[in-house]
């Protein structure tokens, strides 16, 4: 009972947020909510402390969308637009491949690597122009770990002293701990923009200019109005909690898991845009059988970020032992 009115607490919170929130979100402030929410709620016990109290899961729900909130400007304002606007997708083609160059399930380990093999290809590939998020979310996952691992050593530390001169130990573990649950929350967004299908396709705001033979819908509408209208209007952080699957424990380095995250995300695209055909994302009295495939979609791709999110926190608490600061 508590955690339900926590959830519906911060659910109220992300709606009014959404009041004000600019167009062409990753997914929407509301939908990254509940997809944090559902994380939260799954959260594994043998995570620290610290993060389960409801003030850390406050946190960790809010900062979910702030990756969103910060395009709040024209796309040319700022030197890092460029940059940090391309860490939100992946363009794949329907078979997984970017462009000619490569397949989903066979990327470079790095982004270095990634930018290499599209621009050295017999016809070059702009990274830029088809995103970089599988990086994103690997390279918040390893900040997460390093946090962790610093979390660890100084929380070792301060065990070693009493007194007065416990004092500074305590509070750089505390210091540890806010910087933990901000860069859980920030990368957590990225790790949700993975389970939108139009986040991971070249068919990321209608059909567009490719061959069209089931006459799926070429409107430029369609991405903001499935992931910010119909959630706002049609789910709650309950339609996708009991839809999380069981928190893995994945590879030290998990970019195969990433890999096919992404990839089972993309092999959503085609099923969307036929339930849209269908009429499936119409808002409405939420009454029709249309209607209810399109909120248990939507809900189906919402957990599936969720679980994967959890699976990635644990997994870099799990392997931050032992850590050691570089030379």
């Amino acid at each position: 009972m508590l955690m339900q009115r926590f959830l519906t607490a911060w659910l109220l919170v992300a709606i009014a947020c959404c009041a004000t929130a600019p167009q062409a979100q990753a997914w929407g402030l509301t939908a990254h909510a509940i997809l944090a929410q559902a994380a939260m709620a799954h959260l594994p016990k043998d995570l620290p402390a610290f993060l389960q109290t409801d003030g850390a899961k406050r946190e960790m729900v809010y900062l979910q969308a702030e990756e969103d909130r910060l395009k709040i400007g024209e796309a040319d304002e700022a030197a890092w637009t460029r940059e940090w606007t391309t860490d939100h997708y992946i363009d794949l083609r329907l078979n997984g491949r970017i462009g000619d160059v490569m397949s989903i399930s066979a990327l470079p380990p790095t982004r270095e690597g990634f930018d290499e093999a599209l621009l050295g290809a017999p016809k070059p590939v702009d990274p830029y122009g088809v995103g970089f998020l599988p990086y994103a979310i690997l390279e918040g996952y390893e900040q997460v770990r390093s946090d962790f691992g610093l979390w660890r050593l100084a929380a070792a530390a301060a065990d070693r002293l009493s007194g007065p001169a416990r004092r500074p130990a305590d509070a750089e573990v505390a210091e540890r701990e806010r910087l933990t649950i901000h860069d859980i929350g920030i990368f957590s967004h990225f790790v949700g923009d993975g389970s939108q299908p139009l986040h991971v396709t070249v068919h990321y705001n209608g059909w567009g200019k490719y061959p069209n033979p089931n006459g799926f819908s070429e409107s430029t509408a369609i991405h903001d109005e499935w992931e910010d209208a119909f959630v706002d209007r049609s789910l709650s952080a309950n339609d996708v909690i009991p839809l999380v699957g069981p928190v893995r424990v994945l590879p030290k380095i998990p970019m195969a898991d990433i890999e096919r995250y992404l990839e089972a995300s993309n092999a959503e695209v085609v099923p969307f845009y036929e339930l849209e055909k269908a009429g499936a994302f119409v808002l409405s009295d939420g009454t029709s059988a249309e209607h209810r495939k399109g909120v248990r979609f939507t809900a189906m791709r919402l957990a599936a970020g969720s679980q994967m999110l959890d699976s990635l926190i644990l997994t870099a608490w799990r392997t931050s032992v032992g850590m050691k600061p570089s030379d």
